[in-house]
């Protein structure tokens, strides 16, 4: 399989074919499935007292003389089950906390079709004001994915929100600056429920806002699967939150940052279920300001001349936002679902820099150039998007049909007033007054459908097709003050209009061959054009695309001790619209900035082998191979330097992990350490500068829970991070250590924490030299104090409530 699926990423000329053979593949997959299964499967509802379908139910069927697990599963949000693989004779065991739990004896066809429908009864007795004690919750693999369940077990999740929560997780960076990563890629995308709730900017300011005990599971997904988009190279997050057992819960979280400036933030998150409505709302504001120094260094070793630049920058940004996603079920098979996000952004930035000019290797000044540079939004920038969902449930096996309509509306306007001087002795001459007014508009809209089969509970088959157009509208203003106004430069003013589509198609199927063994194979087709013209010029650009992504995930478990994963996806990297208006932007009277509308995409293979051992340690080995890779670089334009984007090569990254969680002192101490190694092989050139680069790089990861008081509920979380130099095609950067403290304490309704990062590390600095040209940056970093307080409005007992995992059941339970 593995041998087929390289010949077709080695030999795309033939594309058309490779997509018959990869849906031919997949029909007698499906063939034999159907075949092949000779096992009977139930299906049916758990209902409460009222006769609504009720959720995480387990039902485990075992030998009546034995007791031996046969099969099991677990009710969904609408009370449907599938147990498969089920004979005549057997007793189901049917439990859920706050119920009376039932063992219902099978001895034929008519006592299966009477447990279709099985009705639970409350235990009073269970439900007041219990607390169930769980295991510490542990990392476990699944087809394609990582999976936490039982958060709240979690000494990290103490008096914790779901941001500081995924903080310590393993394979996981959260960076305090804003962020989140998994193993050291790009930014994943984080969802909430499985739904995108806007930017990722929103996703974080939510995830402050919800409790660490209110998250039912997480998902970790390293590698994007075929009915993922394959522009995701980063992954995936989703935080699958708990459904309340009855009614409301609202959260309401303040937070304040003192670094040199200080940055309140407000978080309110609100979950709802109802009998057929169940709702999930946020609404944030934040005032954040930062100080930013750095010093610059260019030295032009072509000319001799060399530029040392001083920046001292203040931000101020007000940023408002809120989404609301809602699911409703029309009737037992039909659920209707929108969403909503709204963000809102008033920027301010005031920039000055001393800028010295002279030779290589000299002490003396030639000539000094202030700036002072003014950047601010003309009015707030309003981002919104929504989604319309429908979904299907076809029949009891789990089968469903699903379709979405999404919109993206987003604008970014700016003012940058620039003003630069000339100092002299004693005087000092304006040199330039000039104004830089870039306006950007995007919209993007379209639709998918999918469709899932279940042929049974070990037999699943997803379908999917999907079309998106986007259009960026790029309008750039350059004036030159003038009297009493600023007067365009028809040279540099510009307009940029940038049209694409993107037509989609996947497969994929999900085969458990036994209790050992499962597989997924997929592939997904993408048809791409796009379409840019300059309004100056009338230049255009055409871009023309088809790819084909195939997928294979693997999982292997010959014992409870030990998983064994690989998994295989291919991936493209477009640029994105910001890259590609072709406008200058000036930032000091030595640097601008240049965008590339002829950069091309990049396409990716990458393959992952996992091993977990005993739930504690986990290896990972990930290969990636990478062509037409583009990045932003810094060289030099004359006698300027040019912050520019550009195509540069191709690249072999081996990246090794090794992750090891233990408790220690009768879990008093919990303690996760992360070790990484890194080799790259990077080679191409870029504006006649040649790029040849073998790194080597390590790093470590400590994150450590000490349990202060667990009467009191006091804990002390700490994370320290080191990396070494590394050396990548734009930049070298040297080796950096990172430290991050908090203390946190829970009440019985609210949290408290206060933390402190930015401890070690002043400063952190990126270089580079080349055959006639080398610089470097250097930026300061403060230490930045942090303090959260939420407080959980809502009924009390149920959130005392909780929920016990049976690990051993939810690992069958896929998509």
């Amino acid at each position: 399989m593995l041998g087929w699926f390289f010949y077709c990423v080695n030999n795309f000329g033939n594309r058309f074919v490779l997509i018959w053979r990869m849906l031919w593949l997949l029909a007698g997959l499906c063939i034999f499935c159907n075949t092949s299964a000779q096992t009977a499967s139930l299906s049916g509802n758990v209902l409460d007292e009222n006769g609504n379908g009720l959720s995480g139910v387990y039902l485990v069927a075992v030998h009546p003389e034995t007791s031996e697990v046969l099969t099991a599963t677990a009710s969904d949000d609408d009370g449907k089950y599938v147990l498969g693989s089920v004979p005549l004779r057997f007793i189901l065991n049917v439990t859920r906390l706050g119920y009376a739990s039932q063992n219902i004896p099978v001895a034929g066809e008519t006592d299966l079709d009477a447990i279709k429908t099985i009705r639970m009864q409350v235990d009073a007795a269970q439900i007041d004001e219990v607390i169930v004690t769980a295991d510490a919750p542990r990392i476990r693999r699944e087809v394609g994915k990582f999976v936490m369940r039982n958060i709240s077990a979690s000494p990290f999740s103490k008096g914790s929100n779901a941001l500081n929560f995924l903080r310590f997780m393993p394979m996981v960076d959260v960076r305090p600056e804003g962020g989140i990563s998994i193993l050291g890629k790009n930014d994943a995308r984080i969802h909430i429920d499985g739904r995108s709730v806007g930017s990722n900017q929103m996703a974080e300011q939510m995830l402050k806002g919800i409790s660490a005990s209110e998250i039912a599971s997480i998902e970790i997904i390293p590698m994007s699967g075929s009915a993922d988009a394959a522009e995701n190279r980063g992954g995936i997050i989703n935080i699958v939150l708990k459904r309340p057992d009855e009614g409301m819960r609202l959260i309401a979280t303040v937070e304040d940052r003192q670094g040199y400036y200080n940055s309140p933030q407000g978080v309110l998150f609100m979950n709802y279920a109802g009998k057929r409505l169940d709702l999930t709302a946020g609404v944030t504001v934040s005032y954040n300001q930062l100080r930013q120094d750095s010093e610059h260094e260019y030295d032009y070793l072509q000319t001799g001349l060399f530029t040392h630049s001083e920046f001292h920058e203040k931000t101020k940004s007000l940023y408002g936002g809120g989404y609301v996603n809602l699911d409703y079920r029309i009737a037992d098979r039909h659920r209707l679902g929108a969403q909503i996000n709204l963000s809102s952004t008033n920027y301010r930035n005031r920039s000055s820099s001393v800028n010295s000019y002279g030779r290589v290797g000299s002490s003396r000044i030639d000539s000094i150039y202030r700036a002072d540079v003014r950047m601010k939004s003309p009015e707030a920038n309003l981002n919104w998007g929504a989604n319309l969902n429908y979904v299907f449930n076809i029949d009891d096996k789990g089968s469903r049909l699903g379709v979405d309509f999404d919109f993206i509306d987003n604008e970014n306007k700016r003012d940058i007033y620039s003003l630069y001087h000339r100092d002299s002795d004693a005087s000092s001459v304006t040199t330039d007054d000039f104004l830089q007014r870039p306006r950007t508009y995007t919209q993007v809209y379209g639709g998918r459908a999918e469709y899932l089969h279940c042929f049974n509970a070990d037999n699943k088959l997803r379908i999917g097709i999907s079309a998106y157009r986007g259009k960026a509208d790029n309008d750039f203003f350059y004036g030159i003050y003038s009297g009493e106004s600023y007067v365009s430069d028809p040279r540099r003013t510009n307009g940029f209009v940038y049209k694409d589509y993107n037509f989609a198609g996947h497969a994929s199927f999900l085969r458990v061959w036994s209790e050992k063994f499962e597989t997924e194979i997929g592939v997904r087709v993408e048809k791409y054009y796009a379409r840019g013209m300059q309004q100056t010029t009338s230049e255009t650009i055409n871009r023309d695309e088809f790819d084909v992504f195939p997928s294979l995930s693997l999982l292997y478990m010959p014992s409870d001790d030990h998983e064994l994963s690989l998994d295989f996806s291919s991936s493209i990297s477009r640029p994105y619209y910001g890259l590609l208006n072709p406008f200058i932007t000036y930032t000091s009277p030595s640097t601008y900035v240049q965008n590339n509308p002829y950069l091309r995409s990049s396409k990716g293979y990458e393959l992952m082998f996992a091993y977990m051992l005993l739930d504690d340690y986990m290896l990972t080995v990930d290969y990636l191979y990478d062509d037409n890779l583009w990045t932003e670089f810094t060289l030099p334009a004359g006698d300027m330097t040019r912050t520019y984007t550009d195509n540069y090569g191709n690249s072999h990254v081996l990246d090794v992990s090794l992750f090891v969680s233990k408790s220690l002192f009768r879990d008093y101490w919990n303690l996760s350490a992360e070790v990484m190694m890194g080799y790259e092989r990077t080679y191409g050139e870029v504006i006649g500068q040649r790029i040849d680069i073998k790194d080597f790089s390590y790093g470590i990861t400590l994150k450590s829970n000490f349990a202060l008081s667990k009467k009191y509920n006091w804990h002390l979380d700490m994370k320290y991070k080191y990396s070494s130099e590394s050396h990548k095609a734009a930049y070298e950067i040297g080796s950096t250590h990172e430290m991050e403290i908090y203390l946190m304490k829970q009440f019985r309704r609210a949290s408290l924490s206060a933390g402190v990062y930015n401890i070690l590390m002043p400063a952190v600095t990126v270089g580079n030299t080349l055959a006639d040209y080398r610089f470097s940056i250097t930026n300061k970093r403060y230490v930045t104090g942090v303090v959260t307080f939420s407080y959980t409005f809502g009924n009390q007992r149920a959130r005392r409530v909780e929920k016990r995992q049976n690990e051993s059941i939810e690992k069958r339970m896929q998509w």
